[in-house]
């Protein structure tokens, strides 16, 4: 799908959506394409006010118009014109149109510039018009949409604002791409291909197999992959064009390809769904292309633990004791709490290896976070008070990235004590069982590192439309590492 800017002095045709704010009136563009006033009549036959969520449409000689509300004027900001965006996709997707156009013209004169609106439309229409139809029949009267074409009174400048948000379209794009897939398509191994297809400039992988690991005694990593016929793998991405010798920031993404929840085998039901259980590796990942797009002058470098959960003769028992890179034990009480043990190895070798300042991890790690925040939020866990509010900064710039921060106790930490190893992999209690996760990760973090723990596992997926994300997975994740890095990490 091209996005285009232009200032559409000619005549209009086709299908053209447009947002009006309340009490805004037919917009001035469209009143020259509309001489007999028919926009008007029908705004006031459907008691249009454009209120959210209202819409009009009316048929013109050679132009289809559909008013779409965008609520009230004075309440507009960036995150405003997103979710309209995302709105006029989900209302131009069933239309079957290859070519559209979105008039700006009824959202002038709001708080940020009107090159701005246009640029965040597009964005929110971009993030709304996802779809993954990789493995469905094309019907003959299938018709995609080839090319959106946004009017504006600027459109350089609107493609300039327009071009970082791209590259996190991007990202976004290539995260929910590797979270739909099947996990028979989607593998470790598959994973790693997709990131080595991957040519941006400063974009630099590297990986390392099962006897790599094990040399470096990452037995967590191979423990959780021990039970299935995919090798595990732990992908690297480094992006180093900041300044020499800062130290970066490292990303750690859980990328447990399938969670079957091994010998502690999950129920039946929804079972399925856990092929989204990498979608913090595919988050991490996303978020390294976005940077890498933008040519940021930042240090950052991604680590992601990948393995399948698999129930097999060697797979990990409850009551095993492994021990990690570290050199800490852990003993096994479930082989289904399996994302801590890979992000635990993962976190030491990004540590050891990149010496990092900041450590951020994201986890569709536990299923307590959709009983603690539901689907509105990802579970926040820092000791870090700036930390903390610099990603809630990052995270109140978007549409749905949204986070809430949940504690760290010492007397949570002790949930997790082992009677014959440094430590158990879950708590002898359920309660905050978040949180418990969260200090099992944190464990791992060395002295004098920064660190914050993402449970996205409430997030990484919806069973419903969103304003900016259709059903299925939602690239949560990439936006708020993203602006997190634009924030704080540019030099």
């Amino acid at each position: 799908m091209k996005i285009t800017f232009d200032s559409c002095k000619g005549k209009m045709k086709g299908l053209v959506l447009a947002p009006v704010f309340e009490k805004g009136g037919v917009p001035e563009r469209l009143k020259q394409e509309d001489p007999n006033g028919f926009i008007a009549k029908a705004m006031k036959a459907d008691a249009f006010k454009g209120k959210e969520g209202q819409l009009c449409v009316v048929f013109l000689p050679d132009l289809r118009v559909i008013l779409v509300g965008a609520g009230d004027k004075a309440k507009a900001d960036a995150r405003t014109f997103e979710k309209i965006g995302g709105r006029i996709a989900a209302i131009a997707k069933p239309l079957k149109r290859e070519t559209l156009m979105i008039c700006t013209s009824g959202v002038k004169e709001v708080s940020l510039p009107g090159t701005h609106v246009a640029a965040e439309l597009a964005f929110g229409f971009g993030l709304g018009a996802y779809s993954f139809d990789v493995y469905k029949e094309k019907k003959e009267d299938d018709v995609p949409i080839e090319e959106v074409i946004i009017s504006g009174p600027d459109p350089e400048a609107a493609q300039k604002a327009f071009e970082p948000l791209a590259a996190i379209l991007d990202g976004v794009y290539e995260t929910r791409d590797l979270v739909s897939e099947p996990s028979n398509m989607m593998t470790p191994s598959e994973f790693v291909d997709v990131a080595e297809s991957i040519k941006i400039k400063g974009f630099d992988t590297d990986v390392l197999d099962a006897k790599q690991m094990k040399k470096l005694g990452m037995n967590l990593v191979l423990g959780v992959g021990q039970g299935s016929a995919h090798e595990p793998y732990l992908l690297i991405v480094k992006y180093m064009k900041g300044k020499k010798g800062d130290a970066p920031l490292l990303l750690v993404g859980k990328g447990v390809c399938f969670d079957s929840g091994g010998i502690s085998l999950k129920p039946g039901r929804d079972m399925g769904d856990m092929k989204y259980d990498m979608a913090g590796a595919a988050a991490v990942l996303g978020t390294m292309m976005s940077i890498a797009k933008m040519g940021l002058k930042t240090n950052v470098v991604a680590v992601m633990p990948l393995v399948e959960n698999m129930p097999s003769g060697s797979a990990l028992k409850p009551g095993d004791v492994v021990q990690s890179m570290s050199g800490k034990t852990v003993e096994i009480l479930n082989t289904d709490a399996e994302g801590r043990l890979i992000l635990g190895d993962a976190v030491w070798y990004g540590q050891e290896k990149f010496k990092p300042d900041t450590v951020i991890d994201l986890a569709t790690l536990t299923g307590a976070i959709h009983y603690s925040v539901g689907s509105e939020y990802a579970g926040l866990f820092t000791t870090d008070d700036a930390l903390a509010d610099q990603l809630k900064t990052a995270a109140d710039e978007t549409v749905m990235d949204h986070v809430w921060r949940l504690p760290l106790h010492e007397n949570y930490d002790k949930l997790l004590h082992s009677d014959i190893a440094d430590m158990a992999n879950l708590a002898s209690s359920p309660e905050a069982g978040s949180s418990t996760a969260a200090h099992f990760i944190g464990r791992f973090i060395q002295p004098d590192v920064k660190w914050a723990h993402l449970d996205i596992a409430s997030m990484a997926w919806t069973k419903k439309d969103l304003p900016c994300a259709p059903k299925g997975a939602t690239g949560f994740g990439v936006q708020l590492l993203t602006r997190f890095i634009l924030n704080t990490r540019v030099s």
